[in-house]
């Protein structure tokens, strides 16, 4: 009988957390959160939701751009993540998404917390993308190319036989972080002072924003202060005490005591950043772009097969719109006769924990668990020898 893994996808934004037997993943703010309400009140990870005012709130993040270097703070987290499991650690297997143990510059902990803090069996570490590749169904396509949009910059890697191909990987210094931070100062500067209320922003981003299959066209409309203008809403703020999230209203309904903010162009003007972030002052390749000059990097015989099976993951893809247009752009700028083509995701924010069921599910990675003793020989080094770039 295969033993039971602990699946860890570790986010810059949220983890993903559960058992291989389990069909779904808790998912819990990877991050402390202090409130000016409640000085003294510490919330660790998912306690937020006991927070009774979630307005200017200020959050200790163990990831910086991208990258987990405060392991103190993720540690925290972690025991709060993993608490189910820790009674009974040595009975399971873990497994966790870590990039972190491929770029030697930073210091990589996660061996140490996960045998000497918590006494897991075996470890083993991927990609969130690398999860994603070694799914059986991709396995047996052979070939993948994975687009993380995520919290703090989107990743383009493209797999042949769950390997990645170092030439194809790409970077674009825009997510989920950046579009929140944008969408302040533009409501900031023309309505609000927001600057403080990045919970709240974020979650009027999510509320409020659509990728836009026609910019011109809502452009136009968007300018309309009648009838026509089918865009513009007004976004209720939360006043904790009715309700706890905000929530998109006609501009014309009948008015209430609670404070709105209007939101009309920044709709679809926001996301569009991720297709052009020259909007946002960032000289770079947008995410469809970028996704071709990834297949223009990898031998010419691998490329059709790749653009017809990409993978969408990342919580920036959730927008709605999102794939269509995403489809639209990258069919433009590869061969036509490619006929590009999604593959099925069913959320992109738990699709690489999903896939690491799958595959440890299998028995696929079995032999790429470190237990503590080849740990003790071999160090670090041990994930690596599995990472076979193509």
């Amino acid at each position: 009988m295969t033993q039971d893994c602990v699946i860890l996808d570790n986010g810059a934004y949220t983890i993903k957390v559960g058992s291989s037997k389990e069909s779904q993943p808790k998912l819990i703010p990877n991050c402390i959160t202090k409130s000016k309400q409640e000085r003294k009140r510490v919330y660790v990870g998912d306690e937020i939701s006991e927070c009774l005012d979630k307005s200017s709130l200020f959050f200790v993040l163990p990831f910086e751009k991208g990258y987990l270097v405060n392991w103190d703070v993720e540690q925290q987290l972690w025991e709060k993540a993993l608490n189910p499991y820790a009674k009974d650690a040595s009975e399971y297997r873990f497994a966790m998404s870590d990039p972190n143990y491929l770029i030697p510059a930073i210091r990589d902990q996660s061996d140490e917390i996960v045998f000497d803090v918590f006494g897991f069996a075996s470890v083993y570490k991927n990609s969130a993308a690398g999860f994603i590749a070694n799914s059986p169904d991709n396995l047996n396509k052979r070939c993948v190319l994975v687009i993380d949009c995520g919290f703090s910059f989107t990743t383009i890697a493209p797999f042949v036989d769950g390997r990645p191909i170092r030439a194809g990987i790409m970077r674009v210094d825009i997510g989920g972080k950046a579009l929140t931070n944008q969408l302040k100062e533009w409501i900031s500067y023309r309505e609000l002072n927001v600057l403080d209320e990045t919970y709240v922003i974020n979650e009027c981003k999510e509320d409020s924003c659509f990728v836009s299959n026609n910019f011109c066209r809502d452009m136009e409309k968007s300018k309309h202060r009648d009838f026509r203008n089918t865009i513009r809403k007004e976004y209720v703020l939360p006043d904790y005490a009715t309700h706890q999230r905000g929530y998109l209203r006609d501009p014309t309904a009948q008015k209430d005591n609670s404070q709105g903010l209007s939101v009309n162009h920044e709709r679809f003007c926001l996301p569009e950043a991720l297709f052009r972030p020259t909007d946002l002052g960032l000289d770079q390749m947008g995410i469809a772009e970028a996704a071709a000059e990834s297949l223009s990097r990898v031998p010419e015989n691998l490329r059709p097969a790749l653009a017809q099976n990409v993978a969408l993951i990342g919580g920036s893809m959730k927008f709605p719109g999102m794939r269509e247009r995403f489809l639209t752009d990258f069919s433009g700028f590869v061969d036509s006769t490619w006929a590009p083509e999604l593959s099925k995701v069913a959320d992109p924010i738990t699709e690489a924990w999903s896939c690491a069921v799958d595959a440890i599910s299998t028995g696929f990675c079995d032999s790429n668990f470190l237990t503590k003793s080849q740990w003790d020989e071999y160090g670090d080094s041990f994930h690596k020898k599995f990472m076979k770039f193509q």
